[in-house]
């Protein structure tokens, strides 16, 4: 076998290994590229969260989160109202995150301002999937200084 020949072979099997290596780094990288959201939080147990309905609560002894996107069906590419109300508890400031479930599409996130005692509000517009439908994964996160509490569950966007 001449040198051109072994040459030839070889920068195949590079090729195709340099290849797969491309390909693995895009669908695993992501996965280690994407910030930690939930760290210092504490997240509060959740019931009565249905994923249509886009309501959420959260307990913790007589302190409750409540997080109300709306009651009809969520669209993505349109304004969505967010309202917040907390009993029994009080927050420097909260923030509301929105990540994609089954497709990473960064972090949406928003302030709430206050408006009543405990009732914090906002909107939100969130990205189009190319699906059609998508499960997404919201966090109320209140900050009350010396630490930060919430709770988190899914929802349906189309």
């Amino acid at each position: 076998m001449s040198l051109k020949q072994h040459f030839k072979k070889w920068s195949v099997l590079f090729g195709i290994a340099g290849f797969g290596a491309v390909v693995a780094a895009i669908f695993v990288l992501p996965q280690y590229l994407k910030p930690d959201l939930d760290t210092g939080i504490t997240y509060y147990p959740t019931e009565g969260c249905a994923p249509f309905d886009a309501q959420c609560i959260g307990q913790k002894g007589n302190q409750t989160i409540t997080v109300d996107l709306r009651d009809e069906v969520i669209e993505s590419m349109t304004e969505i109202p967010i309202r917040v109300r907390l009993d029994n508890m009080a927050g420097d400031s909260l923030i509301v995150d929105f990540e994609g479930l089954e497709m990473y599409m960064g972090v949406v996130r928003t302030q709430l301002v206050p408006n009543a005692q405990g009732v914090y509000q906002g909107t939100i517009t969130l990205p189009e999937c190319g699906t059609g439908k998508m499960l997404w994964w919201a966090r109320a996160i209140i900050d009350n200084g010396t630490s930060r509490e919430g709770i988190k569950f899914d929802f349906w966007a189309i």
